[in-house]
């Protein structure tokens, strides 16, 4: 027997090392078939998105499936000797308690229904959530515990600023293939803006890594399991500065409310370096509806055409200095030009003009003319030139070309017609490139939009420097244009809005909106342009202003789009990080000595104020008029738009006061009988509307008054 069992184990022992080291049926092959990895696919970050100043505008958040193997926790009860309703009961409270999740949600997804399968709880379990739920499993030793990443979600940290420049993604991909009824690769996609533009590169690449699992679909060890580690995205650090974008948009939507406008446009370019320091448009709804739905819109600045009116005329005169086909100090006739069947027309008769008058006084007979001197075909080489008809460099998504006609399919009015804005469309990123081009001595610059690519961590991998696409004009020609531009705001169509603390120059524009499919224009329907630089002497900033439709007497460039300009200007040197004047020489020169208010009559006060532009609050019954105090004090320099207070009550003395002869008596509050004795007294004449009581009078009182002046008095009972 002992013979026996030793001569079989000495047997069993030869077969096992057979077996194990010489392999002879393959078991190798056999263990591989039953232990074929599988693979998880690893999704990377998509990346970041900054403003100039390293302040984040788009981030990502990434959720996770969580699942409860509910055969596993069966198992862990028994182990525990507890039921299966504790076992649940305390998977929910480890759940909910490292989660948003309530516990009441969790114990409803476990007894969903009675079979011990695997059962999802949530796909909305944040990285950090997840973390802790994990550790709390591994904790108490609980099993059943699965996990897989669900989704990824773009947030929008200044909510919708820069959004329809920011754009918009998608998931493309639900977490299921019906085809294969397994996982699909979950992607976001960009879908407009900068996140479709850059969209490979925020992207990043996806990463894989396998792993095996036991018949209790429990993961197990396994020798030589590969992976491959996800690429997060790179960042974009753009050279926007979302306040200054910020800025921006609210004086456009401010603007959209006051001129009753369909939609508005800016962009704010750096002429030195063709950086864009904000690109905004606006609509009447944005604040009304799902952000979401803002950020898949158009950008207005770069996808909106229309045609720029005058402001092309100043690219025109800068073509014929370039040229040499007119003199600086040349008259060239004005106010009527007769070309065959076509009566060209200016909107007054300024009889010869210069060229600076041509721009200052917005000619469209004289620079029709100097198209001519140019000649279809360097016209349209040189408009080529300044960027019209092609896209910019930016290659932003959704970015239009606009409309500018080959050569061979000019006719005879468009020569004429291009050279003051007609016949060509434009956007207002094309425009303030072009611009740019005047603004920095004849370079055309390549817009910028990204300054650099970061990484996850900060660090620049990638910087852009700026570049000179092109030499479009002559500095002597540029710098003469520049100096017409200046004179627009000095002397000509936008003298309403010149600074005195500034040098401003510009170019309004308005244009009849093109009916499309025809070759007619639309009756009523504008657009109001105007594109400027300052300061004149060292242009820092070139800024383009649109609105789409305006309301009758708004239409005009000069009346909405430069007022609109000249309050971002106001706006962006207030910011401290404006280093275009400095910021207290602006605040000296800016600033007014408060007048003298004290003992004056309400409504002269107020009528001083408001001329020096004050904001003011009245203090003091409304049945008093006269200014007891103020704050600030007399000549205190303040700013026009700092608050001012003015107090009113009763004058010191009870007694008459006796109004200097040359001026105006104060007639509010007497009987008509009592004003007329008073005027002749003055030697004033009154022109009486209404009965009884004087309510108002045209003259304040105080101001002074000549010789059988006359004054308009309301009264009424």
């Amino acid at each position: 027997m002992a013979f026996f069992f030793g001569l079989l184990a000495v047997i069993w022992t030869v077969y096992l090392f057979s077996l194990q080291v010489f392999n002879p049926i393959d078991l190798g092959n056999r263990i591989a078939g039953r232990y074929i990895p599988q693979k998880d696919i690893l999704i990377p970050n998509r990346g970041p998105i900054y403003d100039a100043n390293g302040s984040l505008l788009v981030s990502s958040i990434r959720y996770y499936q969580v699942d409860i193997d509910r055969a596993a926790v069966d198992r862990w009860a028994k182990l525990k000797k507890i039921s299966l309703g504790e076992a649940f009961d305390a998977v929910a409270n480890l759940i909910s308690k490292n989660s948003s999740l309530s516990k009441e949600a969790v114990l409803k997804r476990l007894n969903i229904n009675d079979r011990l399968t695997s059962i999802q709880i949530s796909n909305k379990i944040k990285e950090s959530e997840l973390d802790r739920i994990i550790k709390a499993f591994d904790a108490e030793n609980v099993m059943g515990l699965s996990h897989s990443f669900a989704s990824m979600k773009r947030i929008y940290s200044k909510d919708i600023v820069a959004a329809r420049l920011l754009g918009s993604v998608r998931a493309v991909s639900d977490g299921y293939d019906p085809l294969t009824h397994g996982k699909s690769i979950y992607k976001l996609s960009g879908i407009c803006g900068l996140e479709a533009t850059y969209d490979e590169l925020l992207a990043g690449e996806n990463g894989w890594r396998e792993y095996v699992e036991d018949a209790n679909h429990q993961r197990v060890p396994y020798p030589d399991l590969k992976e491959k580690l996800p690429v997060n995205g790179l960042g974009l650090r753009l050279t926007i500065d979302s306040g200054l974008q910020e800025l921006i948009e609210k004086e456009l939507r401010d603007g959209l409310v006051r001129y009753s406008a369909k939609n508005a446009g800016a962009v704010v370019m750096d002429p030195k370096t063709g950086k864009i320091l904000a690109m905004a448009g606006v609509s009447h709804d944005d604040r009304q509806i799902d952000p979401n739905l803002v950020r898949v819109r158009a950008n207005i600045p770069s996808s909106f055409m229309f045609e720029p009116g005058s402001t092309m005329k100043p690219l025109t005169m800068l073509a014929a200095l370039d040229y040499k086909v007119v003199r600086h100090n040349e008259l060239i006739p004005c106010g009527v030009y007769q070309v065959g069947r076509r009566r060209i027309s200016d909107t007054h008769n300024y009889g010869s003009l210069t060229p600076m008058g041509i721009i200052a006084k917005s000619s469209n007979v004289g620079v029709a003319k100097l198209a001519e001197r140019i000649g279809a075909s360097r016209m349209y080489e040189k408009f080529i030139s300044y960027g019209f008809g092609q896209k910019t460099a930016l290659n932003l998504h959704g970015e239009t070309s606009g409309i500018f006609a080959k050569l061979a399919n000019w006719d005879g009015y468009t020569l004429h017609s291009i050279s003051f804005g007609q016949a060509i469309s434009v956007t207002a990123l094309q425009q303030a490139v072009s611009f740019s081009a005047i603004a920095n001595g004849g370079k055309m610059m390549k817009p910028m939009l990204v300054d650099a690519y970061v990484d996850e961590k900060g660090n620049v991998v990638e910087q852009f420097e700026p570049t000179v696409i092109k030499k479009v004009s002559s500095k002597a020609a540029a710098d003469t244009v520049l100096s017409y531009l200046q004179a627009v705001i000095d002397q000509g169509t936008g003298r309403h809005i010149k600074m005195d603390y500034i040098s401003l120059g510009g170019k309004t524009g308005t244009a009849q909106k093109h009916v499309e499919g025809t070759r007619g224009y639309s009756s009523g329907k504008y657009t109001s342009v105007f594109a400027g630089v300052f300061p004149v002497e060292d242009p820092r900033m070139v800024v383009v202003v649109f609105y789409d439709e305006p309301a009758q007497g708004y239409h005009y460039g000069s009346t909405s789009a430069a007022p609109t300009f000249r309050k971002i200007v106001e706006a962006i040197l207030h910011m401290p990080s404006c280093d275009a004047i400095a910021f207290n020489d602006r605040l000296m020169q800016a600033s007014l000595l408060m007048p003298d208010l004290k003992g004056k009559h309400l409504s002269e006060a107020k009528n001083i104020l408001s001329r020096n532009g004050f904001i003011y609050k009245v203090e003091g019954s409304d049945t008093l008029n006269i200014v007891v105090d103020q704050f600030p004090k007399p000549n205190v320099a303040v700013e026009p738009g700092h608050p001012i207070t003015i107090k009113v009550g009763q004058r010191v003395s009870s007694s008459p006061t006796q109004t200097p002869s040359g001026t105006m008596p104060k007639l509010v509050g007497m009987t008509l009988r009592k004003a007329l004795r008073t005027a002749s007294a003055h030697n004033l004449k009154l022109n009486i509307r209404g009965s009884g009581i004087v309510k108002s009078q045209s003259i304040n009182p105080g101001e002074k008054i000549y010789p059988n002046s006359t004054c308009i008095v309301e009264a009424s009972l």
